[in-house]
């Protein structure tokens, strides 16, 4: 986070710098030309390509400004950005699952309600089971004490040597992605029973069940 804010703090040092030299380099030229900005104004208003110029380069002065508020704008986000994802990376990672309940507790009832729903024939059932059993895992993740705000993001920060089954979980939960942001997505068995197994196995290997 400190080493995010020194560079932003040398980027915006340099800037000045830029600006200040230039604004002394027009001040040298004035003094060396015996000219004050008056009568240089007064100088390009005599000269009609001259003006010509100077309203070419308000023209693109108009067009330049909101280009450079806009450019100005996504750097810092993208420092703000950095400096989350520095934060982040800075933070100890969990190296072992805290403990779950048994299967016989309130998570054994819920996985056996999913597989209640795969044992159905209607499509349908067999996305609600796919979801329930990602949301299931990720509810473990969380009490594991991974952090992110999604699950996608508790992955990210998980180690394979963590966790063997870290590969397959991602398979898993990609199907479970095409399920929620694709409406339209069809889910053949094979696929939706799949995806379960492969949180099954998780789950397993996590000793949740």
């Amino acid at each position: 986070m400190s080493e995010t804010i020194n560079l932003l703090l040398t980027t915006l040092s340099v800037l000045y710098s830029i600006v200040r030299e230039t604004v002394l380099e027009v001040a040298f030229l004035f003094e060396t030309s015996g000219l004050t900005p008056n009568t240089a104004v007064a100088q390009v208003y005599e000269f009609e390509p001259a003006v010509e110029l100077i309203g070419l380069l308000k023209i693109i002065g108009y067009i330049a400004t909101p280009i450079l508020i806009f450019l100005i704008v996504i750097v810092f986000r993208k420092f703000f950005k950095l400096a989350k994802s520095i934060k982040t990376a800075t933070q100890p990672l969990t190296t072992e699952v805290a403990p779950v309940e048994s299967s016989g507790g309130a998570l054994g009832a819920r996985w056996g309600e999913i597989l209640n729903h795969m044992a159905s024939t209607n499509e349908g059932e067999w996305k609600f089971a796919v979801i329930e059993a990602d949301k299931l895992v990720d509810d473990i993740l969380k009490s594991a004490g991974y952090r992110g705000e999604t699950m996608g993001e508790r992955l990210m920060s998980i180690d394979k040597s963590q966790l063997v089954t870290l590969d397959t979980l991602w398979d898993a939960h990609k199907i479970r992605n095409r399920l929620v942001h694709d409406t339209n997505y069809f889910l053949r068995y094979a696929e939706a029973k799949r995806a379960v197994q492969l949180y099954e196995d998780t789950l397993k290997e996590l000793g949740a069940l």
